[in-house]
């Protein structure tokens, strides 16, 4: 329908410079939180142009019912406050509310709409990038060499880029400069996923067997060289960092403790919501700090708690062993549909989707923020095009 991808334009043309690229500078914290409202409105007035499709609606509904059960189990125990709990409860809503609406709209945007979201991108990302190497202050709160919001707009951009453009090498080289350029972000984990992203490009050319022999070692080769472009920080992080004497223990012990309240201390339902890892613990600062002894660790004190809501998976640790079960029951049915996606192209930014999500998880909190909406986004738009594509072919067939 033309006005869902009228309206779809619009929301992009607003999201990527208010949400992502210069969210410091226009300083509104609400922005992402009332996009998503907007976005929720605008599905009910469209309520009867909604995909019609049994599966995806029970999926919906056991979501709904599981965010309604974890939000009376986190009243109950009250492990912090009501506010924490609130706070959280819509911030843990936003990914899967867009993923879920955007699933079911199923924009389809004709040329000039993608020309439109294009230029828009490509404008805030070198007004982004322009901006970062000559007054980095104006884009980023704490200045310096390094800018992860600069990694996730060259990727958002590069990815929108490549799908929404004629398949051309040109454009494909396109794409991958705009990646390049990237690494001026200076951040290890996006030299992680420009690795990634050059990988599926080039030499993904069919889909990809994950069973097959061949193909893990593929994987595994290149988780290897992943990890080589990463070692500096995947060491401090993840090796040095468990070390009791470590500069860098904050994100180290917040990974252990995740696991100690999933598997031990809260079985099965978890800590409940605001109650460690986001930023609703944070704003609280949750007693689950002080029960754990980890106010007394650089980063996760009151007074700096810089680090506490700093990676995705220990939260986890608030909807426990349940949580954990329907978490990758999810993202194992969207690997499973992502092979059901007919064209090559939208099935690569499917995978480079998710493996940007899992990728960020480890050290950085965009899965639950406005930032990781566009990755959320994209991989609705991809898991649609078949749709689209059988219903081009019934058109043509009329």
């Amino acid at each position: 329908m033309k006005g869902i991808a009228k309206f779809y334009t619009w929301f992009w043309i607003i999201y990527f410079p208010v949400c992502i690229a210069f969210t410091v500078t226009i300083n509104f914290d609400w922005s992402d939180e009332i996009l998503t409202v907007l976005l929720l409105g605008y599905a009910f007035v469209k309520l009867r142009f909604l995909v019609k499709d049994k599966s995806r609606t029970t999926e919906i509904n056991i979501y709904i019912g599981l965010m309604i059960f974890y939000l009376v189990y986190s009243l109950l125990i009250q492990v912090t406050t009501f506010r924490g709990i609130y706070l959280d409860f819509l911030q843990q809503l936003r990914p899967y509310a867009v993923f879920y609406l955007t699933w079911m709209l199923a924009p389809q945007f004709n040329d000039r709409q993608k020309m439109q979201i294009k230029k828009v991108m490509l404008l805030s990302f070198f007004g982004y990038l322009i901006a970062f190497k000559f007054k980095p202050s104006l884009v980023t709160p704490y200045g310096g060499e390094e800018s992860a919001a600069l990694g996730q707009i060259a990727l958002c951009c590069a990815m929108v880029y490549y799908l929404f453009s004629k398949q051309t090498k040109r454009n494909r080289n396109i794409a991958i400069l705009i990646m390049l350029l990237g690494l001026i972000s200076g951040k290890s984990k996006y030299f992680g996923e420009c690795v990634v992203f050059i990988a599926l490009v080039i030499f993904v050319k069919s889909k990809i067997n994950f069973t097959s022999v061949s193909t893990l070692l593929k994987v595994a080769a290149l988780g290897c060289v992943v990890i080589f472009f990463t070692w500096t920080k995947f060491n401090a992080y993840y090796v040095e960092g468990f070390q009791t004497d470590a500069a860098e223990m904050a994100r180290p012990l917040t990974y252990e403790t995740g696991v100690k309240i999933m598997f031990q201390d809260y079985i099965p339902f978890g800590s409940g919501l605001g109650s460690f890892g986001t930023a609703a613990a944070a704003k609280e600062y949750s007693p689950l700090y002080f029960k754990y002894q980890l106010n007394n660790i650089w980063g996760l004190d009151p007074s700096n708690p810089m680090f506490l809501a700093d990676a995705f998976y220990p939260t986890l640790a608030e909807f426990g062993i349940v949580g954990l079960f329907f978490f990758l029951w999810f993202w194992k049915r969207r690997l499973w549909e992502c092979n059901k996606i007919p064209n090559i192209v939208y099935y690569r930014m499917a995978l480079m989707a998710i493996l940007a999500l899992a990728l960020e998880s480890t050290a950085d909190s965009s899965y639950l923020s406005g930032k990781g909406m566009g990755y959320f986004m994209v991989l609705a738009l991809c898991l649609n095009s078949g749709r689209q594509q059988m219903n081009c072919s019934k058109r043509s067939l009329r």
